[in-house]
């Protein structure tokens, strides 16, 4: 199996660089390899000069787009897409950094399932100092900032004691950071739909085409990433985050699409109110009424 690595990256030299040198450092049985796709979206902080200096030993290519109205993730994505040449796609964020067995566990969760969209763990770090130096040379979980959050997928799954595809909500849950889907079925989708601009659910909406021909998503907890940084929510992010979902909710004549609004109290930067594990469950209940699952609430 041939695996393309797919990397967005907007003014992120500084993590992408610890992404890169994680990825440098993957473990792969002989009959997988490798290749990593960054497309720069219009940066003017150096990315260019920082992955031309990276060590050899990574099968990278670097795609520059210039900034324009229409830049944005799903952009920047489907032109990785157009330029990978794997039979598996992984998407993964520029501020990840990720395990010497993050490919393999990838590539063993699709093994013998052709038609899985699978999402791996995320864990938060938090804030604190990150050893550059010994990143360069080996991956090692001292050099970072210790885990202060793990998945959020977790508690919602645990909740209603199910496996991610029972979830009525499951197409909700690709998220880009760390997913992976074999490439002839993002190409058959469509890949990402650009008109997604701003912050927030270009990678939804694609799970929920992707379930609609079939496709179930798969949850690899063993295929983790490590998040360097998460900024609160601003209220420049929350109006996008609004505009997505309108155009989501307008693109797909379905009601499930838009009770997505319940995880808008935990976005809002308006101040403290439920958490993204009460929203979830909210959606999840909601959605389950919806299909005639009412009697399918939370254990416990």
């Amino acid at each position: 199996m041939r695996i393309s690595v797919v990397i967005p990256a907007y003014r992120a030299r500084d993590v992408l660089e610890l992404c890169l040198l994680s990825l440098a450092r993957q473990s792969l049985e002989a009959q997988h390899s490798s290749e990593v796709i960054v497309v720069d979206d219009g940066s003017a902080d150096g990315t260019d000069r920082m992955v031309a200096g990276l060590p050899s030993g990574l099968d990278l290519r670097y795609v520059y787009a210039p900034r324009s109205a229409a830049s944005g993730r799903a952009r920047a994505r489907n032109l990785g897409l157009a330029r990978a040449a794997g039979d598996l796609v992984v998407l993964l964020d520029a501020d990840q950094v990720v395990a010497p067995t993050f490919l393999a566990e990838h590539a063993r969760a699709h093994a013998g399932d052709d038609g899985a969209v699978v999402v791996g763990r995320r864990f938060q770090l938090g804030d604190g100092p990150v050893d550059r130096e010994r990143l360069r040379y080996e991956f090692s979980f001292e050099a970072l900032p210790p885990v202060v959050r793990g998945d959020e997928r977790e508690p919602v799954l645990e909740a209603f004691d199910c496996e991610l595809a029972d979830l009525e909500t499951a197409w909700h849950y690709l998220w880009a950071c760390n997913a992976s889907v074999r490439r002839r079925h993002l190409v058959a989708a469509g890949g990402f739909d650009e008109a997604f601009v701003g912050w927030g659910l270009e990678d939804s909406e694609l799970g929920y085409r992707l379930t609609r021909r079939g496709l179930r998503l798969r949850y690899a907890p063993e295929a983790g990433a490590y998040h360097l940084h998460r900024e609160p929510v601003s209220t420049a992010r929350h109006r996008e985050w609004r505009r997505n979902l309108a155009y989501f909710a307008g693109k797909h004549d379905d009601l499930v699409v838009a009770l997505q609004r319940a995880f808008e109290p935990a976005i809002a930067p308006a101040g403290p109110g439920p958490g993204r594990h009460e929203c979830a469950l909210r959606f999840e209940l909601a959605a389950r009424v919806l299909a005639g699952r009412h009697r399918a609430a939370p254990v416990g």
